[in-house]
């Protein structure tokens, strides 16, 4: 066979030890040349895979709702977006998934039953291939492959150089998260002091942000949610002006969670909306928030990460229509409205 999953470590006996050493000079050079950018790194990375291994390229996928999709290469020859940069989902890169606590080592498709009818070498030309799994928080978000058109003895020591730099680049992705969220939970922050202390982010009739702080407060939230591919509860209501309705609905915004947001839309509409919340855990809250203002028609549905708009138009308008059929009803009760009939688990 010339194929293998294998999971090997620096330090483990090499048939070449000189190649060893030059690649543990390879991980240094990296070591010496890290910077902020993470951008950077990338590119010293990967250029340096193509130099040390003497293979055509060396790709970054990463897997999103969309399948596999590239996001960093280098080649050794500039020649534009090859196929396989193209169609990641053809390479090997999905093999390399399916097992990603191991390394997928293909030194010769062209002689490995295995392989020979894959489309990675049959429509791509890949021969020989390394790829190993890039993780976020310890689950596998994408594969670090380095790629040749021609067959390829990779030594462990190749292969060992190829682990350790999918380690560095997995744990830089880890930190480039975090400061996304960081940056997130910031501006989250000081949308927050700013509906306090800006009147124009603020209802003058009802103390709760207003439309504008939901424009700006949805850039932020909507990112998360389809990044996480979460879904988010919405609901609509409308309460006519009345001695009591000012303190309620701000005893019901401050009781509520810090990612969760209660708006004045204007002319007596309002609308909860409630990041990450499935919906048993949605109910129990709408329930509590009903006793608090009594028999009022509402409506609600979910944000979906992957069929709606990122504006929330059409989630906002099944909300009018589930609004709609609560106000036909006597009671006027609580009604969802889905986008799909199979989520639905309590209709009615």
């Amino acid at each position: 066979m010339e194929s293998e999953f294998e999971a090997i470590k620096l330090g483990s006996r090499h048939r070449h030890p000189e190649e060893a050493e030059d690649h543990l000079n390879a991980l240094s050079s990296i070591l010496d040349k890290a910077s902020s950018d993470a951008t950077k790194l990338f590119d010293h990375c990967l250029n340096l895979l193509v130099k040390q291994l003497k293979v055509d390229r060396a790709v970054m996928v990463r897997h999103t709702n969309l399948g596999l999709e590239t996001f960093w290469w280098a080649e050794a020859r500039p020649s534009g977006l090859s196929s396989s940069l193209h169609s990641p989902e053809q390479s090997f890169c999905p093999r390399a998934m399916e097992h990603p606590n191991r390394s997928l080592v293909i030194r010769n498709a062209s002689s490995d039953p295995q392989w020979l009818n894959e489309p990675g070498y049959t429509e791509l030309g890949i021969c020989s291939y390394i790829g190993t799994a890039l993780r976020e928080g310890g689950r596998p978000i994408g594969v670090l492959s380095v790629q040749h058109g021609k067959p390829k003895d990779f030594s462990r020591s190749s292969i060992a150089l190829v682990n350790s730099v999918a380690n560095l680049l997995s744990r830089t992705l880890e930190v480039e998260a975090l400061k996304h969220e960081l940056r997130l939970t910031r501006d989250s922050l000081d949308l927050t002091s700013a509906v306090v202390e800006d009147s124009a982010l603020q209802s003058p009739t009802s103390g709760l942000p207003n439309q504008r702080y939901l424009e700006v407060w949805l850039r932020a939230n909507l990112f998360m949610a389809r990044r996480r591919g979460e879904p988010m509860a919405v609901v609509l209501w409308h309460w006519p002006e009345s001695p009591r309705r000012r303190k309620v609905l701000n005893d019901i915004s401050s009781s509520l969670r810090g990612e969760d947001l209660l708006v004045d839309l204007g002319r007596d509409r309002f609308q909860l909306l409630l990041p990450h919340t499935p919906q048993g855990g949605a109910e129990i809250l709408i329930g509590r928030i009903r006793e608090d203002m009594g028999e009022i028609a509402m409506g609600g549905t979910f944000w979906e990460t992957e069929l709606d708009d990122v504006q929330l138009n059409m989630a906002q308008h099944r909300c009018e229509i589930a609004l709609r059929e609560s106000l036909k009803k006597p009671d006027l009760a609580f009604t969802w409205r889905f986008l799909r009939p199979e989520d639905v688990e309590n209709p009615g």
